[in-house]
């Protein structure tokens, strides 16, 4: 061919010892003279090299050989070099390829370069232009193999930073669960404190954090924040530990001074509970200072009105009385249920948050007795 006088008879410009010297070339080509031509230059450049003769030939010494380029011809006696380089592409994608070919064929280089082939050269060609496209595909090569690297690298990063977000959420979330656990215990607690002195009838905390949770419920809180409504309204009559007992259990009518020591446990409750850094607690605190104020500004201890009372607090300060007047105390017997809802209906938009009120009296849950806000005992 061609090709064999004119590579012999052009010199060879930059070999020695500045060429790379680990890169493995297979040169795929049926004929000898062509093979051992396009081989010497590239030992030339610094190249090692294998040689094939046939497609068969090439896909053994690939079996058994490292290469990071195969050159190979298109036209070959046992079959096509396009087939060799997609089976190339599809087993082993980490090889380089570069097609060699007699025929000027767009067609034919269009489907090489769609099979993933980094070059196509076309005889006869000169010395330089072999190794431009040996160059230019083993920096390709070199730079496909170092941004898979990088991705795959990222990737086990971002597992690895993934299990260890997933790890600390778990251990997080342990935690959280404990505190839970132990913020229940401590107001349960509390609670028990408080009704050990008969301060409330029966399991009026109890109660009343169950009617909480509905009216939460039914003004479409989020669950977190309904949950922690039940959990700190239990607390809502703590400062009563501060009140002597004989106030807190005279059975007639207050004098005006023990009138306000019963409702200093509004502001008593808030110093127990507040400052403790607990998110539980702060609620807790503010719904103990605010469930005895009233929508329209009369109630205590501070007079506040309208969305000036807490959320938490209006809620709070519906519960609690409708489970006062279905409870009996010593000073009259409990109310009829219906009787309780329409002194609750009477106090819409004076005592009590009309919205409250609303979802609470017009409560499926409330008039059926069932659902998660109701126990047994209700």
């Amino acid at each position: 061919m061609a090709i064999t006088d004119q590579l012999i008879n052009v010199a060879t410009p930059g070999a020695g010892p500045h060429a790379v010297a680990e890169a493995n070339i297979l040169c795929v080509d049926d004929e000898d003279q062509v093979l051992r031509v396009v081989t010497r230059f590239l030992e030339l450049w610094g190249y090692r090299t294998g040689a094939a003769r046939s497609v068969a030939q090439a896909r053994e010494q690939l079996e058994y050989e490292q290469y990071v380029l195969v050159l190979c011809d298109v036209n070959m006696p046992d079959g096509s070099g396009i087939d060799l380089l997609r089976t190339i592409s599809a087993q082993r994608p980490d090889i380089a390829t570069v097609m060699v070919t007699g025929h000027d064929d767009a067609r034919l280089a269009e489907t090489a370069l769609d099979l993933g082939a980094y070059g196509y050269v076309i005889k006869p060609f000169a010395p330089n232009e072999l190794r431009i496209s040996v160059v230019n595909a083993l920096r390709r090569r070199k730079l496909e193999l170092e941004s898979l690297a990088y991705r795959e690298l990222l990737e086990l990063t971002v597992r690895q930073r993934t299990s260890a977000l997933k790890q600390a959420v778990t251990s997080l979330e342990d935690v959280q669960a404990q505190l839970r656990l132990t913020s229940d215990e401590m107001i349960a607690r509390l609670s028990l404190a408080l009704e050990s002195r008969d301060v409330n009838p029966g399991d009026h905390t109890e109660r009343v954090s169950r009617y909480a949770l509905l009216i939460a419920r039914e003004l479409g809180l989020d669950d977190g924040h309904c949950e922690m409504i039940r959990t700190a309204s239990p607390l809502h009559d703590v400062g009563k530990i501060a009140v002597p007992d004989s106030i807190l259990l005279k059975r007639g009518k207050l004098t005006s001074r023990e009138r306000g020591a019963m409702e200093s446990h509004t502001e008593a409750g808030y110093r127990i509970l507040a400052g403790s850094g607990s998110n539980l607690l702060d609620l807790a605190a503010m719904i103990a200072l605010t469930h005895h104020e009233r929508f329209d500004g009369h109630g205590y201890p501070r007079g506040l009105g309208g969305a000036e009372v807490p959320l938490e607090g209006r809620i709070v300060a519906v519960a609690d009385v409708f489970d006062a007047l279905t409870s009996d105390r010593p000073y009259r017997r409990r109310l009829a249920f219906e009787d309780a809802i329409a002194m609750i209906r009477a106090g819409r938009g004076s005592q009590f948050d009309p919205e409250v009120v609303d979802s609470f009296v017009n409560s499926r849950a409330l008039r059926t007795r069932t659902g998660p806000a109701f126990g047994a005992a209700l």
